[in-house]
């Protein structure tokens, strides 16, 4: 059995190459096939045409990853020095918060009801455990809970300040593979606070 692949390459560095290749073979195999000198500087010139524009692609690709590269580093170094001017002027005499509102040093402030915030999670299931992922946003602690899915009422299993919870409660029934729900809600130190998650379902096989 063969199987056939289309004869124009996927991928761009060999599409290059590939192009040029067609260019420079058409004006002595065209003609050998039939073509005319029309038709032979024709296809050089969408020969040409693609293999300029693939390496142009490759080319803003690289100018991109180096310019990122540079803005990486550009914060790392410049901005650090912006934020030590910011720092020393704002201990000034003459600082006030519309003189750095003004120059774009000071920072906003969002007021956040905790009571609002809900928890986003996520799972994956490994032998012998299921991880629970999670985002704090502001707080800096959760309380997960599970079930078995179908069932009614939340076990809680615990709470937990760095993701992922890890949860090692072997099967309820040996060699028998279970659906579990997780849901969680944000624990402030005394007492859970904020929207429960939304429910998220993985199979577990112990």
């Amino acid at each position: 059995m063969k199987a056939y692949s289309y004869f124009v390459p996927s991928i761009d560095a060999q599409a290059s190459v590939w192009a040029g290749t067609v260019n420079e073979t058409a004006p002595v195999i065209g003609p050998q096939l039939g073509l005319t000198a029309a038709e032979v500087t024709e296809l050089q010139t969408a020969a040409t045409n693609y293999k300029v524009a693939v390496e142009t692609v490759e080319t803003k690709k690289r100018e991109l990853e180096e310019a990122v590269a540079r803005k990486n580093e550009s914060r790392k170094t410049d901005v650090q020095v912006i934020a030590r001017f910011a720092g020393f002027m704002k201990k000034h005499k003459n600082y006030t918060e519309s003189l750095g509102s003004a120059m774009g040093i000071v920072g906003s402030v969002t007021i956040i009801n905790p009571k609002d915030l809900k928890p986003l999670l996520s799972l994956r299931s490994f032998p012998g455990r299921v991880e629970v992922g999670f985002n704090l946003q502001l707080m800096k602690s959760i309380t997960i809970y599970s079930r078995l899915k179908g069932t009614n009422g939340w076990e809680k299993l615990g709470n937990d300040k760095s993701s992922p919870f890890i949860d090692t409660r072997p099967l309820q029934v040996p060699h028998q593979p279970e659906m579990r729900e997780y849901a969680g809600r944000y624990f402030d130190g005394k007492e859970d606070i904020g929207q429960m998650s939304a429910i998220e379902t993985i199979a577990f096989g112990g």
